[in-house]
C-alpha cells in the first residue's frame, strides 16, 4: 500500500470521539499526540485495488477489529466500499512501548544515522541503516524474523506492528539501494506480513528465505524458500521456491526465471592451507561464482569472499581454524542460485619448517611416491598426486613419519608433491612439483 505521509491538522477541540475509542482500544497505545497548538497529525494512506476498511486498520493499526473506529473517523460506514486512489486518514500514536528490531551482528562499517552500529543496539522506525563497503549487519524481530544487511545497503523500518496481540505481524522495509536478505518466521497462530519497498518495486512475502537486490537500474529478487509477490508497475508476478524476477526501471518484473541449482564441489582440501585452491564443476548458465568463506553455518560472518568468472577459489592468509565454505552461481539476469555449503578446515603455514620433495617409482600401473629425506622428527606428511600440472583435481593421503605411498592409477604420467604435517592445522609449504617418467 502507498503510504504517503502527509500532515493534515484538526483541532483537538473538533476531534472526532473516534480518535479517544480508537486510543483506547488499542491497549498498548497512549492518547494521541496533539503539538503545542493543539492539533492533532495524521497521515493518510491511499486504498488501493480490493482494499477495506478492515484491511486497512490491520496493516495500519495492528489489528482489523479498530475498522468501525477507524470508519467513524472518516466519516464512513465499516462495510463503505473504498475506491483505489481514495485518500484514509490514520490518527497517529505514540505507542508506550515501541516496538524494535534488535542487532545480532555487525561487522565492518555500519551507521544508525550518524554513529556507528554496535551489537545489541535496538533499531526504532525510521531509524536509517547505512552500510559502507565493508559492512554487514543483522537483525532479529520478536517474531523470529531475521533481515541481513549485505555492503553498500541503506534500509530502514517503516512499519512495525508485530506484538503479539495483533492480528499479524507487519514488518516494512524501505530500502533506498543495497542487498537484502530476509528469513520470515511466524509465531504460532499469527502470520508475518514482511514486504520490502524498493524505489520502483515491492515485494509482498509470507514466511520465507528470499534476497533482494535493489539499484538505480534494476531490482533482482530470487527466492529459495517459501513465496514472494513482486510488484512493480501495477504488475504482480508471484515467485514460487526456486524462481527469481527482475523489474527493470519503468518495466513491469519479468516472468519467473528458475534458479541455478547448487554447485557440486570437485576437490575440497583435507586441510587448506594459504596457496590451496578449492574447486567446483561449472554450472551452464553462470556468469560468475560467489563463494565464501565464514564462520557460522547461516553464512552470515564472511571472513573472506570472492566474485569470479572461474569456478576456483583460492585460498589466502586467514586464521587456522574449521569454517564453512558456501558457493553459487549467478545467471546473466544478477539472480543469485542455490548455494552449496560444506564444511571447512584451515591450516597455517610454519614458516620455519623447510618444505619436502618427493620421488616417484613406477611399479606396473602402481605408482609409488615417497618424501625424499623425511626428517625423523615429523609427525607425518600430506602427498598429492595429479594427473596434470595444475592441481585442480588432486588425490590427497596423509602418511605417517615413513613419508611414502603407493597409488594405483590408470595413467601414463603423474605429478607429485608433500608438505609436512606439523600439527591439525599446522603445515609446511608444499615442496617443488615431481613428474614420473
Amino acid at each position: 500500500m502507498m503510504n504517503m505521509i502527509s500532515k493534515q491538522k484538526k483541532t483537538v477541540s473538533k476531534l472526532n470521539q473516534a480518535v479517544i475509542a480508537i486510543a483506547f482500544a488499542v491497549s498498548l497505545l497512549s492518547p494521541v499526540f496533539a503539538n503545542e497548538h493543539n492539533e492533532l497529525i495524521t497521515r493518510s494512506v491511499v486504498a488501493k485495488q480490493g482494499d477495506t476498511l478492515a484491511i486497512i486498520a490491520r496493516e495500519e493499526l495492528g489489528r482489523s477489529g479498530l475498522a468501525p473506529l477507524l470508519a467513524d473517523f472518516n466519516n464512513l460506514s465499516v462495510n463503505q466500499s473504498l475506491t483505489p486512489g481514495q485518500s484514509i486518514l490514520i490518527p497517529l500514536f505514540t505507542p508506550s512501548t515501541r516496538e524494535f528490531a534488535t542487532v545480532v551482528f555487525v561487522k565492518g562499517k555500519v551507521l544508525k544515522g550518524r554513529k556507528a552500529l554496535n551489537l545489541d543496539d535496538k533499531i526504532y522506525l525510521h531509524e536509517l541503516l547505512i552500510t559502507g563497503d565493508d559492512g554487514f549487519a543483522s537483525m532479529v524481530f520478536e517474531s523470529g524474523s531475521v533481515v541481513n544487511l549485505q555492503p553498500k545497503t541503506h534500509a530502514k523500518l517503516e512499519k512495525l506492528n508485530c506484538l503479539e496481540t495483533d492480528d499479524n505481524c507487519l514488518i516494512v522495509i524501505d530500502s533506498a539501494q543495497g542487498e537484502i536478505s530476509s528469513d520470515v518466521k511466524n509465531r504460532d497462530g499469527q502470520e508475518t506480513d514482511f514486504r520490502i519497498k524498493m524505489p520502483y518495486a515491492s515485494a509482498a512475502v509470507r514466511g520465507t528465505f528470499f534476497e533482494v537486490n535493489a539499484d538505480n537500474e534494476a531490482i533482482v529478487v530470487g527466492v529459495t524458500e517459501g513465496e514472494v509477490l513482486l510488484n512493480a508497475e501495477n504488475s504482480d508476478v508471484p515467485l514460487d521456491q526456486g524462481f527469481g524476477s527482475v523489474a527493470e526501471k519503468g518495466n513491469a518484473p519479468s516472468a519467473p526465471i528458475a534458479l541455478l541449482p547448487a554447485p557440486v564441489y570437485r576437490y575440497i582440501p583435507t586441510r587448506a592451507a594459504p596457496g590451496d585452491r578449492i574447486s567446483w564443476w561449472n554450472l551452464t548458465n553462470a556468469n560468475t561464482y560467489l563463494s565464501s568463506i565464514t564462520t557460522d553455518e547461516a553464512g552470515v560472518d564472511i571472513v573472506a569472499g570472492l566474485n569470479n568468472e572461474d569456478s576456483l577459489l583460492p585460498i589466502k592468509e586467514m586464521e587456522a581454524g574449521d569454517y564453512f565454505l558456501n558457493v553459487r552461481g549467478i545467471d546473466p539476469n544478477g539472480l543469485k542460485g542455490f548455494i552449496s555449503s560444506t564444511r571447512l578446515t584451515v591450516a597455517s603455514i610454519d614458516p620455519d619448517t623447510a618444505p619436502v620433495n618427493t620421488q616417484i617409482t613406477r611399479e606396473g600401473e602402481q605408482f609409488l611416491v615417497e618424501v625424499v629425506n623425511p626428517e625423523g622428527e615429523a609427525p607425518g606428511y600430506e602427498i598429492q598426486v595429479s594427473r596434470t600440472e595444475d592441481f585442480t583435481d588432486p588425490l590427497s593421503v596423509d602418511t605417517n613419519s615413513s613419508g611414502s605411498a603407493l597409488f594405483r592409477l590408470d595413467s601414463d604420467k603423474i605429478f607429485t608433491r608433500a608438505r609436512v604435517l606439523l600439527e591439525p592445522k599446522k603445515v609446511s609449504e608444499f615442496g617443488e612439483i615431481s613428474a614420473s617418467q
